[in-house]
C-alpha cells in the first residue's frame, strides 16, 4: 500500500511514491533497520517508517525520472542510480508481464515501423506459401510415382517384358531351354530338341497345321511363341535343381504354355478348308476360349528359316499374313446381322415390316441392288428377309434407317475400333458418308460398299449372340505350368467385355439366325441332331472372284461353339463355306 507524510515519533519527512508501474515486491521496514527488508536497489525503501503488518508495493512510474516529490531529509539514505533502477524494473516487467509490455511497445511503434512489419511479415506468408507450395508438389510427384510403380509391377511388366520389341528377353535363352508348347488336351504343338553336340532347334510336330495360330521363335516370331516368349524361357521348377544345374553350367528347362486350342478340331478345320484360301476361327461363347485358328495360304514352321526369303520375295503371296486376325473382307450378307441390329434399334416396329421382292431394287436410272441369281422372293416378312439373304429386301430397310443408325449400331460392336482382346488383330473397317447416295447406302446395307471385316470380329459377334450378349474377351492361352505340368505358375481367366447387346436384341438376332438354317440358305447345316443358328453370306471382290462366308453357333438352347468360316475365291458361292462349318460342327458336337 502507499503511504504519505511523518512516522509517528520520528520528524522524517517521507517521499510520495508512485508504484502503479512495477510489480508487487513487498518488504517489512521499522524504525531502525528492518532485517527482512529487500536487499539490492531497493535498500533505499528500508528505513521507510512503516507500521507492524504494513507493506507497499514499488511501482515507478517509467513516464518521468523523478521517483520522489520531496526531499528524503537528513535520514534518507542515498538515491539509487536511476539508470539501473528502472532496467531493473523493466527486466521485472519482461518476467511478469510480457503482455503487457508488448502492448506498450506496439503502441509507441512509429507508422512507418508498422508498416515495414507488415510487409516483412507479408513477404514472410508469401514466402511460406511458395515453400509450402513446392513441398506438396513434391510430395504429390513422389505418391504418384510410387502408385506407378505398383501399378506398372502389378499389371504392366509381364506386358513390357513380353513385348515384341524386346529383344533382351531373348537372352534368356542362354540359360534357359525354351518351354513346350501345348494343345488343351495335352497334344505338343511346340518344343525344343537338343542334339548330341548340345545344338537345340524348335520343332512343330504338326508342321503347317498350327502355323499361324502356334507361329515361330526363330525367325518372323508370331503367335503364341510371340505372345508368351518370356514364360517360355523362365523355369519355375525346383529352385534347389535349377540352382544346381546353374552350378554345373547345364540349362534349365523352361516353363510350358497350356493353350485353349482343342488339337482334333484345329486338324478337322485345316482339312475341311482344303486347298482354298481363306480362314476359320472356333470360339467359346462362354469364355471366349479360342479353340480352332487355321488360316490358308500356310507355312511350314520347321522350314520357315530357309524358306522366309523365298515367301517375302513374292508380293502375292500371303503365307504369313494370320487371316484370321489380321486379314480385312468384304463381309457380304453376314453383314445384314448388323443392318438388322440397326433395324431393331430404330424403333420401327419390324414385326409389322413387309417387302415383295422383285429379285431386284431400283435405286435410280440404271443403278439396281440384285438378289443372288436374281431370285423372286416374293412377299416376305422381316424374318423371311433374312432367311432369304433378299438383297432388295436389306435395300430397302437400309434406306428406311434413319441417318447414323447403321453407323451407331456398327461401332456399338467394335467396328472402327481395337477389339476387346490380347490377341493382335486390325480393325474392322466401316464407312459411309454422311451425304452417300442410295445406291451407296443399299449396297452398305448389304455388306458390300467400303466395309471390311476380320473373321475374328464375325466370330465375335455370333458369339456375343449366343451368350445373351454378354461378349467374352478371347484368348488363347489357358495356363502356365512347370515343365512336365508339374506345378501351375499362373491361370488365365475368362474376362467379360459386358453387354454389347441387349438381352431382347440377343435373342431377336438369335431368331434370325435360326431361320436362315431352318429354311433359309444354310439348311444344308439342319438334321444332324443338334441345332444351328447362322447367317450365310457372298461378298463380291474386284479383280479376285467371290468369298465365301458363314457365322454361327450350336446348339442354340447351349451355345458351345461360335464359329466363322472364310472361302476365298470360290465359285460355290455361299454354299462353300457350309461344308467346312459342317465339319467342324460335328467333330466338336460328337456327331
Amino acid at each position: 500500500m502507499k503511504r504519505d507524510g511523518k512516522n509517528e515519533g520520528t520528524n522524517k519527512s517521507v517521499r510520495k511514491i508512485n508504484i502503479d508501474d512495477l510489480p508487487k515486491k513487498n518488504a517489512r521496514g521499522t524504525s531502525g533497520k528492518g532485517k527482512d527488508a529487500p536487499s539490492g536497489d531497493t535498500k533505499i525503501f528500508q528505513d521507510l517508517p512503516l507500521n507492524d503488518g504494513e507493506d507497499f508495493e514499488f511501482q515507478p512510474d517509467f513516464d518521468s525520472m523523478d521517483f520522489f516529490e520531496e526531499d528524503l531529509g537528513t535520514d534518507a539514505v542515498e538515491v539509487p542510480d536511476v539508470r539501473r533502477v528502472r532496467r531493473r524494473a523493466a527486466e521485472d516487467i519482461e518476467e511478469t508481464q510480457p503482455e503487457e509490455k508488448r502492448k506498450i511497445k506496439k503502441l509507441r511503434l512509429s507508422e512507418e515501423e508498422l508498416q515495414e512489419r507488415k510487409e516483412v511479415r507479408k513477404k514472410r506468408r508469401s514466402q511460406n506459401r511458395e515453400i509450402l507450395t513446392v513441398t506438396y508438389v513434391f510430395a504429390a510427384m513422389f505418391v504418384l510415382m510410387i502408385g506407378y510403380f505398383v501399378y506398372f509391377n502389378a499389371f504392366t511388366s509381364k506386358h513390357v517384358i513380353n513385348s515384341a520389341y524386346n529383344v533382351r528377353v531373348n537372352s534368356f535363352a542362354d540359360t534357359i531351354i525354351r518351354g513346350d508348347i501345348l494343345s488343351s488336351d495335352g497334344t505338343v504343338l511346340a518344343e525344343t530338341l537338343t542334339d548330341e553336340n548340345g545344338n537345340e532347334s524348335r520343332y512343330y510336330p504338326l508342321g503347317s497345321i498350327f502355323s499361324h495360330a502356334i507361329g515361330t521363335s526363330e525367325i518372323n516370331q508370331s503367335g503364341v511363341e510371340l505372345s508368351q516368349n518370356f514364360y517360355m524361357l523362365q523355369s519355375n521348377s525346383n529352385p534347389i535343381i535349377n540352382a544346381l544345374q546353374d552350378i554345373r553350367g547345364e540349362k534349365n528347362q523352361g516353363d510350358q504354355v497350356i493353350t485353349t486350342l482343342n488339337a482334333a478340331l484345329q486338324q478337322v478345320a485345316y482339312s475341311a478348308l482344303g486347298n482354298n484360301d481363306g480362314a476359320v476361327i472356333a470360339l467359346e461363347p462362354a469364355t471366349g476360349k479360342v479353340l480352332a485358328m487355321v488360316s490358308k495360304p500356310d507355312y511350314d514352321p520347321n522350314t520357315l528359316t530357309t524358306d522366309y526369303e523365298n515367301i517375302v520375295a513374292d508380293e502375292d503371296n500371303e503365307a504369313l499374313l494370320n487371316k484370321t486376325t489380321l486379314g480385312l473382307f468384304v463381309p457380304g450378307s453376314i453383314f445384314k446381322t448388323l443392318t438388322s441390329l440397326a433395324f431393331i434399334r430404330s424403333g420401327e416396329d419390324y414385326n409389322a415390316y413387309s417387302y415383295i421382292c422383285e429379285g431386284q431394287i431400283n435405286l435410280g436410272g440404271q443403278e439396281y441392288i440384285t438378289c443372288f441369281n436374281q431370285t423372286i422372293h416374293g412377299s416376305e416378312n422381316f424374318i423371311d428377309s433374312f432367311a432369304n439373304s433378299c438383297n432388295a429386301s436389306f435395300g430397302n430397310i437400309g434406306l428406311e434407317l434413319p441417318s447414323n443408325q447403321l453407323k451407331d449400331a456398327c461401332e456399338s460392336l467394335f467396328f472402327n475400333a481395337d477389339l476387346p482382346t490380347d490377341i493382335p488383330t486390325t480393325k474392322s473397317i466401316f464407312s459411309l458418308a454422311s451425304d452417300a447416295s442410295d445406291w451407296e447406302i443399299a449396297a452398305t446395307s448389304i455388306g458390300q460398299g467400303h466395309t471390311q471385316v476380320t473373321p475374328l470380329h464375325m466370330a465375335m459377334i455370333a458369339a456375343a449372340i449366343a451368350n445373351g450378349g454378354n461378349l467374352m474377351e478371347p484368348y488363347m492361352v489357358d495356363s502356365i505350368e512347370t515343365a512336365g505340368g508339374g506345378r501351375r505358375v499362373e491361370k488365365y481367366l475368362p474376362e467379360s467385355y459386358g453387354q454389347v447387346l441387349s438381352t431382347q436384341e440377343a435373342e431377336l438376332l438369335g431368331q434370325l439366325m435360326e431361320a436362315v438354317v431352318d429354311y433359309g440358305t444354310a439348311t444344308p447345316l439342319a438334321g444332324y441332331g443338334y441345332s444351328v443358328a447362322g447367317k450365310t453370306g457372298t461378298a463380291e471382290v474386284e479383280g479376285r472372284g467371290d468369298n465365301s462366308w458363314f457365322i454361327g453357333y450350336a446348339p442354340v438352347e447351349q451355345p458351345q461353339i461360335a464359329i466363322c468360316v472364310l472361302v476365298e475365291n470360290d465359285e460355290g458361292y455361299y454354299e462353300s463355306a457350309l461344308p467346312v462349318a459342317n465339319a467342324i460342327l460335328q467333330e466338336y458336337l460328337g456327331q
